[in-house]
């Protein structure tokens, strides 16, 4: 009696090894799951990472129209384009160029171009526009503005600023923008390369301060105001003419968010 029910048992513990063994087979060893498609959603425009080439797509034509409807009298449009990884930066500028040869709308002197530089191109191509980026900005003998700061330009050997309708123009800009808003502001005082770094820096720092006391003449909080020299360490372009040394004399103003 005592075999026949341990022959049933091994008999039993058989049936439910079986068992257990075609569920694992069936639902683990049998079947791996599917792999997921990722699909990479893309923005208006990319650029193709081997040739530079610009890519858009049936989002474009509604990006474009918003661009161009946000125009300001007077202003040109920046293009900044990334250029990757070590490439040179003059492929940014080409990449720039081929943007601004789809706003066929504007003339060519109303837009000005420049570049960035970016980590990678295929890691980056489902950010907006691929790291494009774009301003209406003031350009002008005076009043140079750039994506991320703007240059008032200075009388040689001076801390006084060039006065015209451009620069008053913008500097009230800026004095309305900081009194609306909780954001500060960062002036760096520059000048080229002529005369000793010691006086160049304090001339630099001479040029802040007097760009300071004019947005507060304006009635910006002095509190909002941080000012800084470079002197001649950090020149816009080569101090090789007379016009960029001029382009070199300057007080950048940056906005502190």
């Amino acid at each position: 009696m005592k075999k026949a029910l341990a022959l049933l048992l091994f008999l039993l513990f058989l049936l439910l090894a079986w068992l257990a063994w075609g569920w694992y087979k069936d639902t683990v060893v049998c079947c791996p799951e599917e792999e997921m498609e990722v699909v990479v959603q893309y923005g208006p425009l990319i650029f193709d990472c081997s040739t530079g080439e610009v890519i858009t797509n049936e989002l474009w034509p509604d990006k474009k129209k918003e661009i161009l409807n946000a125009r300001i009298t007077g202003k040109k449009l920046l293009l900044v384009a990334p250029y990757f990884g070590n490439e040179d930066p003059s492929a940014g500028v080409a990449r720039a160029e081929k943007v601004k040869a789809l706003f066929t709308e504007l003339d060519p002197d109303d837009i000005v171009v420049g570049r960035r530089p970016v980590d990678d191109c295929e890691s980056t191509m489902a950010n907006m526009l691929h790291e494009l980026q774009y301003k209406w900005v003031t350009r002008n003998d005076d009043v140079i503005e750039l994506y991320d700061r703007t240059a008032i330009l200075y009388k040689y050997d001076s801390d006084q600023e060039i006065v015209t309708p451009a620069v008053y123009a913008f500097s009230e800009e800026v004095s309305e923008y900081l009194k609306e808003t909780g954001d500060r502001i960062l002036l760096v005082g520059h000048t080229d390369s002529d005369g000793e770094e010691a006086y160049n820096l304090e001339l630099g720092r001479e040029r802040a301060e007097e760009y300071k006391a004019h947005l507060i003449s304006l009635g910006v909080d002095e509190s909002k105001i941080e000012i800084q020299s470079a002197g001649e360490s950090d020149p816009a372009v080569p101090n090789d003419s007379p016009e960029n040394k001029q382009r070199n004399r300057r007080v950048t103003v940056q906005i502190i968010k």
